[in-house]
């Protein structure tokens, strides 16, 4: 029994945003429906083939929704979206802004028809004057935002975080406002409005540099794998070559690293004695440091500078840091989920509730999978989702 049992939530999303956002609510026990292109489907069911021949992308967003395919440029589609947004308590959206306005699926639209419903959109950019239509991604949120420019070598040109870290975070938006909404809706039985956006999540993402920039006149630049206001706080190379990320910037830190790389003196270094004085001679800092962890291996400083209590860590590939945590750690995986790949490997849910990782036993769904039962569900005939099949309207 989840948390959410009993709840109903229609996916509309497409991609990442809304569709992960979805997912966390089926992991909690909600019915999450998603609602696909009929024969096309959600554009990232083809983006690789990656698992069993199948989308990773798809399967790692989609856990636990049931599937029904319809085509909403039709009048019966949107009435049979209609129909479901009857018993339906949350819906989320992440389309370019006007498109559900377009389907007659709009939140008056769906109010109309459920006065209390949640309704949640997901866009590029918000309110902002000027891009009300506009569309974007991850990558073109990045860019807007200054995340792209704060991210890439000193030297080099601004480059993408490594993951859809825009798309991620708008999904815990969207989800944060969504659950905030069912809370007070327990008490008021008011439906809600929602709006975030890729842009939002991607300020979010930076509230340390935000708050500086809209009261000073800090000049941010990306540092690398550093941090342009802390120090040490960097990847650095050890004598094997291999590198070490070491998190030593406040006082303590400081002083205990001084201590394992065998530099006391350095400690009170007025050339970097403390964080400001080493954020501004970072240079000097990677110089000092870097020629300490010549003198033994990444593996034998890991030891080391753990014996001092100093923040460290290798940097591991994704491969090697799942194979580390999923075995030193297994409440974080579940083995043999079902799926349209098959029985695939998967993350529970990031997050515990009393003692426990939510999520669902159920992958993600074949294309229209789902498209009898949910119809049947909201009274619908054999024989006519029979002809609705035949007319392509599902």
């Amino acid at each position: 029994m989840g948390i959410l049992d009993g709840v109903k939530v229609l996916d509309f999303g497409s991609a990442l945003a809304a569709p992960y956002a979805a997912m966390l609510m089926a992991d909690l026990g909600a019915d999450v429906i998603k609602i696909e292109k009929v024969k096309r489907g959600d554009l990232i069911r083809f983006t690789d083939h990656m698992v069993h021949g199948k989308s990773g992308y798809f399967l790692g967003i989609n856990r636990g929704k049931r599937d029904l395919t319809l085509d909403l440029r039709t009048k019966e589609g949107q009435e049979i979206a209609l129909k479901l947004c009857q018993s339906a308590d949350v819906l989320l959206e992440n389309f370019r802004p006007g498109m559900m306005d377009s389907w007659g699926l709009s939140y008056e639209d769906v109010r109309a028809v459920k006065p209390d419903i949640i309704y949640c959109s997901v866009s590029a950019f918000g309110g902002t004057k000027g891009f009300e239509k506009e569309s974007g991604n991850d990558i073109i949120a990045q860019a807007y935002s200054g995340l792209m420019a704060m991210t890439g070598d000193i030297d080099g040109g601004p480059a993408k975080a490594g993951t859809p870290v825009t798309d991620v975070a708008a999904s815990c938006m969207a989800l944060i406002s969504i659950l905030a909404a069912m809370l007070r809706h327990q008490t008021t039985g008011e439906g809600a409005r929602l709006k975030t956006s890729l842009l939002d999540a991607s300020y979010a993402l930076m509230p340390n540099y935000t708050a500086s920039v809209l009261n000073g006149e800090p000049k941010f630049r990306r540092q690398g794998s550093g941090h342009p206001q802390l120090a040490p706080y960097e990847a650095y190379t050890a004598g094997d070559g291999k590198y070490l990320v070491i998190g030593a910037f406040h006082n303590e830190s400081w002083r205990r690293l001084c201590a394992a790389l065998e530099r006391p003196d350095l400690e009170n270094d007025e050339r970097i004695a403390d964080n400001t004085s080493r954020v501004k001679n970072r240079k000097l800092l990677a110089e000092l440091i870097n020629e300490q962890l010549q003198k033994h291996t990444a593996a034998e400083w890991l030891e080391i500078l753990r014996e001092y209590d100093v923040p460290v860590a290798p940097v591991l590939e994704m491969e090697e840091s799942l194979e580390f945590f999923t075995e030193n750690n297994p409440e974080i995986y579940v083995d043999a989920i079902p799926s349209n790949a098959g029985e695939i490997r998967m993350l529970r849910a990031p997050f515990e509730i009393d003692g426990e990782r939510p999520y669902h036993p159920r992958g993600a769904p074949a294309l229209g999978e789902h498209t009898d039962e949910v119809l049947v569900e909201i009274g619908f005939t054999q024989e006519q989702i029979d002809d609705l099949r035949a007319r392509s309207i599902v």
